[in-house]
């Protein structure tokens, strides 16, 4: 397997004359994700085949309808922000001016970073609160296009199986972050997926649904975006 990224500028997409520039296939991409994203909020909770079940607890790292609807809703949230913020920079991302090294100066001291929470802890926390437009706003601050784009992955559940990550992939790297722990995620949620069935919680490859701790708000958060919670699918 040819695991070289593919760089999505080679296939112009259909309007563009000639080569698109930076911005344009950033936008093309991103616009691909939200579809993706919508389209799976759309079927999630239809007749499903039970490959299609197991496709999806793989992609997400679950079977929980609950945590897959909501990391949908925030990753489609993220990625309209980061769209309008390309938008905005289109000029800057497709003509980058050269930054003169900087003399060297007194280290400054940086507060020490939070750990970063493990998918677990951000599963629990997004059953506890759907993030708001404000809060949306501030995870795109002081952070790189790269790096978005993989949290929307994330989100979207576009893994190393996924149809879009040769396209993504290569956006992820070139706009400052790395790959591997992309990777990484989509076999740890392989795994996890696998340990919900083995130990019971999804028996037979089925989804469930634990809308945690404030039920009724996420569930309403969810009819405003998607209609009605989708039903348990049968596989």
């Amino acid at each position: 397997m040819d695991d070289t990224p593919t760089n999505p500028a080679e296939n112009a997409p259909a309007g563009f004359k000639g080569k698109p520039s930076p911005s344009q296939v950033l936008l093309r991409v991103i616009a691909l994700l939200i579809d993706a994203g919508r389209d799976c909020l759309a079927t999630i909770g239809g007749n499903l085949t039970p490959h299609e079940v197991q496709d999806t607890g793989f992609a997400f790292g679950t079977f929980n309808l609950a945590v897959i609807v909501n990391r949908l809703m925030r990753g489609i949230k993220l990625a309209l922000a980061l769209q309008a913020r390309v938008t905005a920079t289109a000029k800057r991302i497709d003509n980058p001016r050269f930054q003169p090294p900087r003399p060297a100066g007194k280290p400054r001291t940086r507060p020490p970073r939070k750990p970063k929470p493990t998918e677990a802890e951000d599963n629990a926390a997004l059953l506890a609160h759907m993030p708001t437009d404000a809060e949306i706003a501030a995870m795109l601050r002081h952070r790189t296009i790269g790096a978005l784009l993989a949290d929307i992955c994330a989100d979207l559940g576009v893994g190393v199986a996924h149809p879009l990550w040769q396209e993504v992939n290569f956006l992820i790297v070139i706009h400052g972050a790395q790959m591997v722990p992309s990777m990484k995620r989509t076999y740890n949620r392989l795994n996890a997926a696998r340990q919900e069935v083995l130990s019971g919680i999804a028996p037979g490859w089925n989804f469930y649904r634990d809308w945690g701790p404030n039920a009724e708000a996420i569930e309403g958060e969810c009819i405003d975006t998607t209609g009605p919670p989708p039903d348990t699918v049968t596989a």
